[in-house]
């Protein structure tokens, strides 16, 4: 892969965002799925580049880049607050109705409203009932680390891959489902599109 142009005013951005609490919610499929969909709607219609992504039961890591050139509007912070934003959103409704909402696509106009489950929504963790009476589906903040360089993007990009190994979720990079990792072994798009310059 090209690296993207990295200069002092254009770097690519290794993102970590956790889940509030650290809930384990992405060992559910159906919400890696919402994620991922939400990734590559906002990476359409934002503009930025996806160079690779993890999704762990209770965190997100995304590298992503723009040419800061010719988005001068764009950061990182409308970045992930799309993304986590609207993917909180679909996943609340997910664990009320136990199904997606159509209105609740990316194309919606409510595409970027609310974060948080509705009052009065019963989490179920180990038998055990839990009833907030506001329960966020992403911690409010996110860890931003520049890249600076070639050599700097392709440690982080082993660091994300290998990070189900580490976990103990897997044996190997390629068996785990929620990641570009494959992109990167055999040169195939999996689940959303992975970007080149």
């Amino acid at each position: 892969m090209t690296p993207p142009r990295f200069n002092e005013s254009s770097y690519a951005h290794f993102v970590t965002t956790k889940t509030f609490e650290n809930k384990a919610l992405f060992r559910d499929e159906k919400y890696c799925e919402i994620v991922l969909k939400d990734i590559d709607f906002y990476r359409k219609n934002m503009g930025f580049k996806l160079f690779g992504y993890v999704i762990m039961p209770d965190h997100l890591h995304l590298i992503v880049w723009w040419d800061v050139e010719a988005q001068k509007s764009l950061t990182i912070s409308k970045i992930i607050q799309s993304i986590k934003s609207h993917s909180a959103k679909e996943i609340a409704n997910y664990l009320i109705k136990g199904r997606r909402k159509p209105s609740l696509s990316p194309y919606s106009k409510a595409a970027s409203e609310g974060s948080q489950l509705p009052d009065g929504y019963k989490w179920v963790v180990k038998g055990k009932v839990h009833t907030p009476t506001k329960h966020k589906i992403w911690q409010p903040s996110f860890y931003d680390f520049n890249i600076y360089s070639e050599a700097k993007l392709n440690q982080k990009l082993s660091y994300i891959h290998w990070n189900p190994v580490r976990a103990k979720l897997c044996n190997n990079a390629e068996g785990w489902p929620w990641s570009s990792y494959q992109f990167y072994l055999i040169g195939e798009q999996g689940k959303i599109k992975i970007d080149t310059i």
